[in-house]
């Protein structure tokens, strides 16, 4: 293996034992069966009851794995006006095709549920709320049943499926980047103070009222545990009936298996606890008000300066007591490792945990209604994985604020999210996780040394990554950039005009971000991306956030900027300088991507040139966005 693959292979963070899919968006239930339901008005839900007192049943499509799991979670979220109930259940793909339907319980929204024993056949057993199999399977589909009362006409909102390979081998935690310690007001809840017979296992029910509470749904520690018995096994940490309770409350609510303690603090940065469920013995958790559990659950609400988890324990003797800071390799041996990191997420909305799940996607003023439309509307493209917030949904279109590409606002001083508009099926659930590995190949693919990502078919440069374990996605460790990049400034400077040269010959494409093209300030978007700097994507704001300097002063990536001819105030074109008078650049003059001299380009020489003198109609700048 060569040494730099050597280096990549060496930062890669472990890859995850569990992949989480949450469907809450009208296009994630493309190709399932719908009985008794219709679309409802999104974001109140996705499917409503039709007829109100008659069954109603949603099956889906298959649901692929990104890897082979031999355990199944299933949750689901449905608000009921008047009453009602839910019930779950899910079959597995394997290579001898599909189980029977195994069920995850019935649950009655305020009065509990009851979960089915005795289900195990060739394929698997239901363990109460965790499908186990007995050989790995490749696949899920899901059945959500929902009953009603005559006149009330219930709303189901969201589906989750967990997949995971308990057989993965378990890493302990890496140690945290660099950042601010974080800790949420969550009202802190004693089960053990309480004066009922029970209170020894109620961590579950009161972690859930601590969040409900936080979130606005006030509820004294007691306020949701009858509310979530099971009664064919009498207890209350049913996974499946806390999730539907939170549901049932008017929150988004799911089932989760993070696979990192950056996963949980990306939710909890984004103000979201997580109730997380942990397995310890003696010693294993010291701190702990119990000395060992076979199963209990806290809320993590926040992370200290040195990556420790901030929690709220339950299991304290009194309310003064709840609040517990764990060290982080032992509370992820006791999560990650001992429950492969089960927990309970409950949110107002989701909204923020989207990123684009196509290759590539065109970006738009306002939905085009015709093709011809598309070249006038077009602002930019969004490339996979790149985050989003849904601001809206219209018809088959989703307005988004881009959150990784900024723009100015008029004061050409503050940076903001690009707000447009792109096809809503392109849109898929995603924790918001910092980018372990940006591609930086022009195409990227086929077989590597066991480094499995998220599904890049075709990825572009400037694809960022979180390692995933996908078996149909592959991408070479030498078509990898490991974040942060950590190069000398001039060494930096090659790459970036190498990973500008990369494109060099493709077609001009207005607002194109990708490799499937690029426009002048796109091209300079990607090269820089590539290496883990993130600049704004227009040539305007790119100019205002560059130092200017002066032409003796360039280096090779420094940039080039012309006023348009139309505005000459406005920037309307970006160019890197190449060193030896020559420039790189993505222009419509030629309609493609070249590397030409200044004499070539603006009629002069290099040494004619200079800083904001007039060239063809235009004035030129240089300015600087490296240190």
């Amino acid at each position: 293996m060569p040494a730099n693959t050597k280096n990549a292979a060496a930062s890669l963070p472990p890859l995850p034992r569990s992949q989480n899919a949450v469907h809450f968006l009208p296009g994630d239930f493309a190709g399932a069966r719908l009985e008794n339901l219709a679309a409802a008005d999104f974001p109140a839900g996705v499917f409503r009851v039709k007829k109100p007192g008659r069954p109603a049943r949603l099956t889906s499509a298959a649901v692929p794995a990104a890897f082979p799991f031999n355990e199944l979670l299933f949750s689901a979220d449905a608000v009921f006006p008047a009453g009602g109930a839910l019930e779950a259940q899910a079959q597995v793909r394997t290579a001898r095709g599909w189980s029977p339907w195994f069920t995850f319980g019935r649950f009655t929204p305020g009065a509990g549920g009851r979960s089915v024993k005795a289900q195990e056949n060739a394929f698997g057993k239901m363990d109460v709320d965790v499908l186990k199999l007995k050989k790995k399977a490749i696949a899920c589909r899901y059945r959500v049943l929902i009953s009603s009362k005559t006149g009330s006409a219930p709303v189901l909102r969201l589906a989750a499926a967990v997949f995971t390979d308990s057989t993965a081998p378990y890493s302990a935690a890496l140690r945290p980047r660099p950042a601010k310690p974080v800790k949420l007001e969550i009202p802190r809840y004693s089960q053990m103070s309480q004066k009922v017979s029970y209170a020894k296992d109620i961590c579950s029910p009161v972690s859930l009222a601590m969040v409900l509470t936080s979130l606005g749904r006030r509820t004294g520690p007691l306020g949701v545990t009858q509310k979530v018995l099971d009664a064919a096994e009498n207890i209350y940490g049913n996974w499946f009936f806390n999730t539907a309770q939170a549901g049932a409350e008017g929150f988004y609510s799911f089932l989760a298996r993070l696979n990192s303690l950056e996963e949980a603090r990306s939710l909890v940065d984004a103000g979201i606890p997580v109730i997380a469920s942990v397995t310890y013995g003696p010693g294993e958790l010291k701190g702990s008000p119990i000395e060992k559990t076979r199963g209990h659950l806290l809320v993590i609400k926040g992370f200290d300066a040195g990556g420790d988890v901030i929690t709220n324990d339950p299991a304290a003797p009194g309310p003064s007591g709840v609040e517990r800071v764990y060290d982080r390799q032992q509370f992820s041996s006791a999560w990650l490792k001992n429950k492969f990191g089960t927990c309970y997420i409950v949110a107002r909305r989701l909204n923020s945990l989207l990123a684009v799940k196509a290759p590539f996607t065109d970006f738009f003023f306002s939905p085009p209604k015709a093709a011809g439309e598309r070249r006038k509307l077009i602002e930019s493209q969004l490339v996979e994985n790149e985050r989003v917030e849904l601001l809206e949904l219209s018809g088959s279109w989703a307005k988004v604020k881009a959150l990784e590409q900024a723009s100015l606002k008029a004061d050409n001083k503050t940076l903001t999210p690009y707000q447009g508009w792109l096809p809503a099926d392109t849109l898929a659930f995603s924790l918001p996780l910092a980018p372990a590995m940006v591609v930086r190949a022009k195409t990227a693919g086929g077989v590597s040394a066991g480094v499995k990502l998220r599904p890049l078919r075709g990825a572009t440069p400037g694809t960022v990554t979180a390692l995933f374990g996908g078996r149909n996605a592959v991408i070479k460790l030498k078509d990898l950039n490991p974040l942060p990049v950590k190069l000398a400034p001039a060494v930096l400077r090659r790459k970036l005009l190498d990973a500008a040269r990369l494109f060099l010959g493709d077609k001009y494409y207005w607002g194109g971000r990708s490799a499937w093209g690029v426009d002048c300030s796109g091209l300079v978007s990607l090269a820089y991306r590539v290496w883990g700097i993130d600049v704004p994507r227009n040539a305007h704001d790119q100019f205002h956030a560059a130092r200017r300097i002066r032409k003796a002063g360039l280096k090779p990536a420094d940039l080039l900027f012309t006023t348009d001819s139309k505005k000459p105030d406005y920037i309307g074109h970006v160019m890197l300088y190449a060193g030896g008078g020559r420039l790189i650049e993505a222009t419509q003059d030629s309609g493609d991507v070249r590397e030409v001299t200044f004499t070539k380009k603006f009629g002069v020489s290099f040494a004619a040139l200079k800083d904001g003198a007039p060239v063809k109609g235009r004035r030129l700048f240089f300015g600087r966005l490296l240190k």
